[in-house]
């Protein structure tokens, strides 16, 4: 009785695996392939100046690995086609109106140059509020994210992008440890670790022609204004500070910035 129990039993599964593979669809060299990912995840964008700046996610943001360093506006924004003007030598300007400081030559007499060339041409270049955000007047109140000089499809960061952003690196008190860079700033002591991976180097400020603090700071700027508008919103990384700082400065000087896109 035992083995005809067996025998029932083997019976069973060679008849249940038959009539599994008799409903599988046979594979022909003539089914399509699946479709690819329509919209893939890219580790790089590229500016309508054609320059290629890694990028990487945190939660639902991609942020750029690198500063930017354009000098138009890109086809999808409302200033598009618009140039960007930049400041030389001793050159007066409306500090009103948009401009941009290449700043990486500047040196510096009292900074013992931890920047090297290579260093020096990731800094990126160093834009007034008016050229980020492409407002250009100083007496707008912007509350919202705007694409600004950022490529098609991204934008400038609000407070909440940087606060979930400190979030992923631990809390705002160790976020600007994890996003200095290990070189580049001043004496050395002053560098991070670059847990982030943004790489974030001392870029300085300018008041039109004139390049500050480069290798001591940086910073980089929001979209937000202040309600006495000639203010807007930056986040500054400081040589001899672990933590990074949100703060309203002047609207006329010239900074980093940096662009995000949400996922």
């Amino acid at each position: 009785m035992k083995k005809q129990t067996v025998v029932l039993s083997f019976f069973l599964i060679y008849v249940l695996v038959f009539i599994a593979q008799s409903c599988q669809k046979p594979i022909r060299e003539s089914d399509p392939e699946p479709d690819p990912d329509p919209d893939p995840i890219k580790t790089y964008v590229c500016d309508i100046d054609s320059n290629e700046y890694k990028v990487k996610q945190f939660g639902n943001t991609l942020w750029m690995m690198e500063n930017l360093r354009v000098t138009r506006y890109d086809t999808k924004s409302p200033r598009s086609g618009d140039t960007v003007a930049i400041v030389i030598n001793n050159q007066t300007i409306d500090v009103d109106r948009p401009y941009y400081r290449d700043g990486r030559e500047n040196k510096e007499s009292q900074y013992t140059d931890n920047l090297t060339s290579e260093i020096r041409k990731s800094l990126g270049f160093l834009y007034n509020w008016c050229a980020a955000t492409g407002v250009v007047e100083n007496r707008v109140l912007v509350n919202d994210s705007i694409q600004g000089i950022c490529p098609n499809g991204w934008r400038l960061p609000i407070t909440k992008d940087w606060d979930s952003l400190f979030y992923y690196l631990g809390g705002v008190e160790i976020a600007g440890k994890k996003l200095k860079s290990v070189y580049g700033w001043y004496q050395l002591s002053g560098s991070g670790t670059n847990e982030s991976g943004l790489n974030c180097y001392p870029a300085g400020l300018a008041i039109a022609y004139n390049v500050a603090l480069m290798g001591q700071q940086t910073m980089f700027w929001c979209s937000i204004s202040h309600p006495l508008f000639s203010q807007g919103q930056v986040c500054r990384l400081f040589y001899n500070r672990d933590d990074a700082e949100m703060l309203y400065i002047n609207k006329f000087q010239a900074n980093s910035v940096r662009c995000v896109k949400d996922l």
